[in-house]
């Protein structure tokens, strides 16, 4: 089925405009809590990454998106991996913080 178009792909529905709505829900299966494994590969290897593709990690790059569009299902759980690796990344930067603190604290008292 078609809205505004003509074109008709792999979809089963098809809209060429806006799209308004109270509630959308997407049903994906694939979750990043697997973020939260140990062995899994944080986010140290990004900076690399970045410097030669423009883009993060598992994220599409702007001319993908451009040229295929985004599935949103696929997005939010992307979107909410990156949001995990940041905040196991913050616990680790605060941790790091909190043992600079003590440690200048000693080093005052002396």
């Amino acid at each position: 089925m078609t809205i505004g178009t003509e074109v008709v792909r792999d979809e089963r529905f098809s809209v060429n405009g806006k799209i308004r709505a109270t509630e959308i829900k997407v049903e994906n299966s694939n979750w990043p809590d697997y973020v939260f494994l140990p062995n899994y590969k944080r986010i140290y290897a990004t900076e690399n990454f970045i410097k030669q593709n423009n883009h993060l990690p598992g994220i599409p790059s702007a001319a993908e998106v451009k040229a295929n569009g985004i599935d949103l299902g696929d997005m939010n759980a992307k979107l909410l991996q990156k949001i995990e690796e940041l905040t196991l990344h913050l616990i680790e930067q605060q941790k790091i913080l909190d043992k600079q603190g003590e440690l200048l604290k000693k080093l005052i008292k002396e």
